[in-house]
């Protein structure tokens, strides 16, 4: 009886390691709610080159500002709410500067659902979960500018920068109707694994009749050059 039980013994301690060499290396699926577009953790950094052209119909001149924006995910902390937020301080160098200036500070959330960011002490909701193609949301849901609906488009699409280029990418902007007196455009491109990479802003009133140039207003482009963790 003894030697019965013991060929059983050898027997199952023989099989577990046959069952051990054929587990499978757990396998992490992909969030299908693409939370991924804007990742944020403290120390991380984000340089943009910005580009900013000024339309003065007073005195009828153009002027260009050429300078970097810098993000710096400072630190972690908890909001008013008790969720988690992260700090965000942003420094502005000007062209051919070597020192950095501290311009301001804003603060992100993000949520199962969605990221709002604290700019200039406006909460705007600034992406929502899941991303889907042509989805609309009002972006000032949380404030009392007024709504305004912007939508998803261009989803998982490729871009490039001058310097960089992303493999997918999504755009969210306002859908505000175009016409020939004037224009409020809002763009902003969140690339995979990286946050925001480039912005263009146009609020601008054209020549009329008919649009054939802008009259007044702002046209302010940032582009992604540089990331980081410090």
């Amino acid at each position: 009886m003894l030697q019965k039980y013991s060929r059983y013994l050898l027997a199952f301690l023989f099989v577990i390691p046959l069952f051990q060499g054929c587990k499978k290396d757990t396998v992490i699926p992909p969030d299908p709610y693409y939370r991924e577009y804007f990742t944020a953790e403290a120390g991380q950094y984000i340089i943009y080159q910005c580009d900013s052209i000024v339309f003065d119909d007073f005195t009828g001149t153009i002027d260009t500002f050429r300078f970097k924006i810098k993000e710096y995910y400072e630190s972690e902390f908890i909001d008013n709410s008790g969720r988690n937020a992260i700090r965000i301080e942003r420094y502005k160098q000007i062209e051919n500067a070597s020192n950095w200036v501290l311009k301001d500070v804003w603060q992100v959330v993000k949520t199962d659902l969605q990221v709002e960011k604290v700019e200039e002490d406006v909460r705007m909701i600034k992406l929502i979960f899941p991303v889907v193609d042509e989805k609309e949301w009002n972006i000032n849901a949380l404030n009392d500018l007024g709504a305004r609906t912007v939508a998803y488009k261009d989803v998982h699409s490729p871009y490039s920068t001058e310097t960089l280029t992303f493999d997918s990418t999504i755009t969210v902007e306002n859908i505000d109707p175009q016409n020939l007196i004037n224009e409020y455009r809002d763009t902003e491109i969140f690339a995979k694994g990286r946050g925001m990479v480039y912005k263009r802003f146009v609020n601008v009133e054209y020549i009329t009749p008919p649009a054939v140039g802008i009259e007044s207003g702002v046209v302010f482009t940032m582009q992604a050059i540089e990331f980081g963790q410090q």
